[in-house]
């Protein structure tokens, strides 16, 4: 989804990787790199960055020849939450040297009309495989496995952590039932924040937790063809600027704030209005002379209040669906029961995500899995950092541990 690269393209300020602090994002709600006209590209070349993205498409390619594969399940909550999920199998997959097979069919982010894998994201590895690793015999030799992994960086460890593979194929929220402690456990097993680099994949333990979860979440999501078209449609038709920066803002209501079911608490985070963001675009418009504001809303409200801010260009689809059961339910209740169309909702959600990573900026909460994905895609996309304000925290990743700490209270992360 990134933009082509052209002569006459005017992108934002992105600053490359070597030139902040490693995980500098997991202390700071803010950044504003300095607007110099070097700085102002569309992306980067980096060479660790290239590195991860080999590795990761070979162990999820077809080819893949590791004597160990399995095929994950994601654990279906909203849909940000689902993609995070993924995200410590493949970093044991990428650690002890496992190929990856077609995650599992959803089932909360489906319809009739689709609700596989496919439906969302390019293919990945074979279509049917064991549900035991195992056992599975290797489609080639050991002799050209262990060759591609050494060529690759890839390394077959034995001090693996062989229980979680079990877990990653089945896992849900348990709910205190009989699996969780075998959830507590994989999760805290590959827990940055309890156990440091030593969760990370071998090869870039120096570049930190960010570096490893943004390059994970730009190779595992690649979008399907027919989705990405979806988008670049979308995107002439809401008159997405070709030619100058854009601000991706995230104003998210809706069933965010049910009270009874996403209190403080529970999320870490209050409800905030439009209004509320505003003070930070300005900052933002300010600083990097950006006119151009991309608005991923669930609110009709929010759309009628761009009306007081008619010094920007906002772009957003009238079309999306706003309101409705969402402002009664939560996401996770309402797909469950049939309220909503999962395999609709989720083409949504994911418009959302990715032309807020295609912008220059983000304004957001990086309580919001939302805001943390989109923040992820638009760093692995670019290979550099570009400004951001989150409202209420610093990124965190920690899927399946209540790690994030906001202004208002610890959240899963």
């Amino acid at each position: 989804l990134a933009r082509k690269t052209n002569p006459e393209r005017k992108c934002g300020v992105c600053l490359s990787m070597d030139q902040v602090p490693v995980d500098f994002i997991m202390k700071n709600k803010e950044f504003y790199p300095p607007n110099i006209q070097s700085e102002r590209v569309c992306s980067r070349y980096n060479a660790a960055a290239n590195l991860f993205q080999r590795q990761l498409a070979y162990i999820k390619s077809p080819e893949c020849a590791l004597h160990r594969r399995f095929s994950p399940r994601a654990m279906e909550n909203g849909f940000g939450a689902t993609m995070m999920s993924l995200v410590k199998p493949v970093e044991q997959a990428m650690t002890y040297g496992y190929c990856l097979d077609k995650p599992a069919q959803f089932k909360m982010w489906s319809s009739k009309r689709c609700g596989g894998w496919e439906c969302f994201f390019s293919q990945i590895g074979q279509s049917n495989t064991t549900t035991n690793a195992n056992i599975v015999k290797p489609k080639k030799s050991m002799d050209m496995a262990h060759q591609v992994a050494a060529t690759s960086f890839l390394s077959e460890r034995v001090d693996d952590k062989e229980e979680c593979i079990a877990w990653w194929e089945v896992q849900y929220d348990t709910d205190d039932d009989q699996n969780a402690p075998l959830q507590e456990n994989c999760a805290v097993l590959f827990s940055h924040a309890l156990l440091g680099e030593a969760v990370l994949p071998p090869a870039f333990q120096d570049k930190g937790l960010f570096f490893t979860v943004s390059q994970i979440t730009k190779g595992l999501y690649e979008l399907a063809p027919k989705v990405q078209a979806r988008i670049q449609e979308k995107k002439r038709r809401i008159g997405w600027p070709d030619n100058s920066p854009i601000i991706g803002l995230h104003v998210r209501l809706g069933d965010a704030c049910i009270k009874s079911e996403h209190s403080v608490g529970e999320h870490g985070r209050h409800c905030n209005n439009l209004k509320d963001f505003m003070p930070y675009v300005r900052k933002m418009s300010k600083l990097y002379a950006i006119k151009n504001i991309y608005l991923a809303t669930d609110s009709g409200g929010v759309l009628n209040d761009t009306l007081k801010y008619p010094q920007y260009n906002w772009i957003y689809d009238k079309s999306t669906r706003r309101g409705g059961i969402l402002d009664k339910k939560s996401i996770e209740y309402s797909l469950s029961h049939g309220l909503i169309d999962g395999y609709d909702e989720g083409l949504g959600v994911i418009d959302d995500v990715y032309l807020l990573a295609d912008s220059d900026a983000l304004v957001g909460k990086f309580t919001s899995n939302i805001d943390r994905v989109a923040y992820q895609l638009m760093t692995g996309i670019s290979n550099c950092y570009k400004p951001y304000f989150s409202m209420d925290s610093t990124w965190c990743f920690d899927h399946g541990l209540k790690s994030g700490r906001s202004d208002y209270g610890a959240f899963w992360c």
